[in-house]
């Protein structure tokens, strides 16, 4: 059928429109600038409409259909838009006449999630779509430190740890390759909102390396490196073999100053003063 318009006449099935939304939640992260997509096409095809005479409302299905923006007669109109989003949002209006509807929402926060709606008005047809919307947060970086050393088992027990994520990352101890190491399961402690992730890991005193504690989120990640220098620390059962056999170890401390005294006894005579002196710096 044909329908008389105010300015046109137009076959009633091209005024007709839909909505097109993401398929998938969109993710943001806390603090940056994020854009919900939204647009209009012909429904006889996938061509695009101009929606710069179209009225386009955003609100928040889970917050009773509240007001996030509002276009309409060409123009932001938002006087009843809820105090969250003020100054916050914005429509792409040059782009308005390819059909872009879409919202850009600036210094996300973590009550922008939710579930929104993006409706879209013309004086013959309407059409809406909605999805959700996931804030995420990008916690800490990483802190490695070694726990203890396990003598009878010959192994170090490292600690990784980050704190303020959502949701939790994923902890993993690498190499200098890239390799994963040996792991426990993850400790998760949620405070309020945000997630402290912890893990242990275990090495073996012969395969020491410089290890990377990595915390990944999506495409995010935060990490932090541990030098083989930690594990020779003096709380440490020491790793350095003096005669150059495995039999007997000694730590780092009583390794230096075994070399100390080899060292001074080198530039030092065979007499009893200076076989006293050495034996005091024992």
């Amino acid at each position: 059928c044909v329908c008389v318009c105010l300015d046109c006449v137009c076959v009633f099935r091209l005024c007709k429109f839909k909505v097109v939304g993401p398929g998938s939640p969109v993710v943001a992260v806390a603090g940056s600038a994020v854009v919900l997509p939204c647009s209009v096409r012909r429904s006889a095809g996938q061509s695009s409409l101009s929606a710069v005479d179209m009225n386009i409302t955003w609100t928040r299905s889970d917050l009773g259909e509240a007001l996030v923006h509002l276009y309409a007669n060409q123009k932001d109109v938002n006087t009843r838009q809820i105090p969250q989003y003020r100054g916050r949002t914005a429509v792409f209006t040059e782009e308005l006449q390819n059909g872009n509807v879409s919202l850009r929402l600036t210094d996300v926060k973590l009550h922008d999630e939710g579930d929104y709606k993006c409706l879209v008005e013309s004086r013959f047809w309407e059409d809406e779509v909605s999805f959700n919307l996931r804030v995420e947060v990008i916690g800490e970086r990483p802190v490695i430190s070694v726990e203890k050393y396990d003598s009878n088992s010959e192994q170090f027990s490292l600690l990784c740890e980050s704190k303020g994520w959502r949701p939790e990352p994923d902890l993993q101890l690498l190499n200098s390759k890239g390799e994963n190491q040996t792991a426990g399961d993850p400790e998760i402690q949620r405070h309020t909102v945000l997630f402290n992730v912890k893990r242990r890991f275990t090495v073996h005193k012969n395969h020491i390396d410089t290890f990377y504690c990595r915390a990944t989120l999506g495409e995010h990640k935060e990490e932090k490196e541990i030098r083989p220098i930690v594990f020779y620390e003096p709380q440490f059962p020491g790793l350095v073999s003096i005669d150059g056999s495995s039999a007997e170890l000694f730590n780092v401390e009583m390794f230096l100053r075994r070399e100390q005294k080899l060292e001074l006894s080198r530039f030092c005579f065979s007499s009893p003063d200076n076989d006293a002196w050495l034996l005091s710096m024992g």
